[in-house]
């Protein structure tokens, strides 16, 4: 058999002594076969390198998870007005990317007239619920009608699926109102008749948690708290702004559960005292929302007997704080870790633009109130917003995420008005501006609800695009055109370590 090898070096003194080898005459044949192996060896040696270099590239551009999400973006912070470009964008098909006219922000188109027969679809229909895996790999889809799925997120390419035009959605046959993991990238909580269920993405395996001791159903929506410290839904019989029972469990820890009977003030069948505890004559739940940090669930009631219905439960100690009266409590809520916001307009109640954060276990306390987002003049109420702040699970510091929407003409443009922008919360007053949203339509799902992810990086937002869609499938949104869900790209600043990596 001929052996090729590389031959060492040998020394005067090893040659002195008879020590160096003489190496056997090779045929034309045999120097031929040598050759070729010295240059398949050299070969594989570049491959490995290559492959090594590009996986330590990719170590730095892509961090361990969880990655802290930024306390600042590079988004354009003026304050000069930024009329909405009308007509909007030409659109491709589903994973084009454009970009934003005004601020130069890249969008991703998710969905098109051709994804799931032509349905509308967007991420969700509030700001604080997660829409997001915990890793930002993997996206929430749903219709206005009770379907919903789940795809691929591709942040290096800032792609969805395989990153063709028509990529795989996977749809989930359970209750379209169903919340990611904050911790896990492949588990979703689901309510599933009488019980809260996990699922797995990746073994598509469910897994029952439990339900309250009743056995009555969970309803309307689930809401995981904080880094899956609990997990809650409604609970009983009635419909959205009529609930009056809570079920929350543990998921790391099923059998600790709180069954809350909000009209007969007990927890798991236990009288409580609070004085914050919710009362009205007709009270009933009309919405829940986790925390991105801690054990803080918000709800919205209706037939309250105080203010505009705000409450939060601290699950860790059972307490109840409400947030009574009327100036600044109106604009929707969220919570990241620690605090509660909303979007109470002006400090002089002048203009729709501005939010407030507060203590989530001192709602009402002045002295823990801070007010952001304020404008330079004020205006009047032109526009709403939905607040998003789940990158307060990583930053408690973290601005936080805004899509504004438009109720009526202002005049003349305003700043922030049908766009989607970041807060800072360090009371500079600063705001990112990154994209217009093009809302609207007439309709309460025309409102472009957006959902930021865990690392601060990128945000889901649906619109209808100004009408531009085409027509809707049975008027499905309640709308006689389309709606279509886009991915805004947040923290630019990485897109060249990513490219250079490809």
């Amino acid at each position: 058999m001929m052996i090729c090898g590389s031959f060492r070096h040998v020394s005067a003194s090893e040659r002195e002594q008879g020590l160096d080898p003489v190496p056997p005459a090779l045929s034309s044949q045999d120097l031929s076969y040598c050759l070729k192996v010295q240059r398949q060896t050299i070969m594989r040696c570049r491959v490995s390198f290559l492959v090594i270099f590009s996986i330590t590239l990719l170590s730095l551009a892509m961090p361990a998870f969880p990655a802290t999400a930024p306390s600042t973006y590079s988004g354009y912070t003026g304050t000069d007005p930024k009329p909405i470009p009308s007509p909007p964008p030409v659109l491709g098909p589903m994973n084009s990317i454009l970009t934003d006219p005004t601020f130069g922000s890249r969008i991703l188109r998710v969905t098109d007239s051709k994804t799931a027969g032509g349905a509308s679809l967007i991420s969700e229909d509030a700001g604080y619920f997660r829409t997001w895996n915990a890793d930002s790999t993997a996206i929430k889809l749903m219709t206005t009608t009770g379907k919903s799925w789940w795809v691929e997120f591709d942040p290096v390419n800032f792609k969805v699926g395989d990153g063709s035009s028509r990529p795989t959605l996977h749809q989930l046959n359970f209750n379209y109102k169903w919340e990611w993991s904050a911790v896990d990238p492949d588990v979703l909580y689901f309510l599933n008749g009488n019980q809260l269920s996990k699922y797995s993405k990746s073994t598509e395996v469910v897994t029952h948690l439990g339900g309250p001791p009743s056995g009555e159903p969970v309803t309307y929506h689930v809401a995981v708290v904080g880094q899956d410290s609990w997990v809650c839904s409604a609970a009983g019989a009635g419909a959205q702004g009529t609930y009056t029972k809570l079920f929350c469990l543990n998921p790391n820890s099923p059998s600790q559960s709180k069954f809350i009977d909000i009209a007969n003030r007990t927890i798991n069948g236990i009288s409580q005292v609070d004085s914050n505890w919710p009362t009205g004559q007709k009270i009933g739940i009309h919405s829940i929302f986790g925390s991105a940090g801690g054990t803080w669930l918000g709800i919205i009631f209706h037939g309250q007997s105080w203010g505009k219905g705000v409450a939060v439960l601290n699950l860790a100690t059972n307490s109840w704080s409400l947030a009574t009266g009327v100036l600044h409590q109106s604009g929707h809520p969220c919570l990241g870790h620690g605090r509660y916001v909303n979007g109470s307009g002006s400090t002089n109640g002048k203009d729709s633009r501005g939010a407030i954060l507060r203590d989530p276990d001192h709602l009402m306390d002045s002295s823990r109130q801070k007010f952001l987002m304020q404008p330079e003049l004020t205006i009047g109420w032109h526009d709403a917003e939905h607040s998003s702040w789940f990158n307060a699970s990583t930053n408690p510091d973290a601005p936080i995420l805004f899509s504004r929407y438009n109720i009526t003409k202002p005049p003349s443009p305003l700043p922030w008005y049908g766009e989607i922008i970041m807060a800072a919360t360090d009371g500079s007053n600063t705001v990112w501006r990154f994209a217009h949203n093009h809302n609207g339509g007439g309709s309460f799902y025309g409102q472009s609800f957006a959902q930021i992810s865990n690392d601060g990086r990128w945000a889901l937002f649906s619109s209808y695009w100004d009408g531009t869609l085409g027509a809707s499938t049975n008027s499905d949104s309640g709308m006689s055109t389309r709606l279509d869900t886009f991915i805004v790209e947040l923290v630019p600043a990485e897109r060249s370590l990513n490219e250079r990596v490809k």
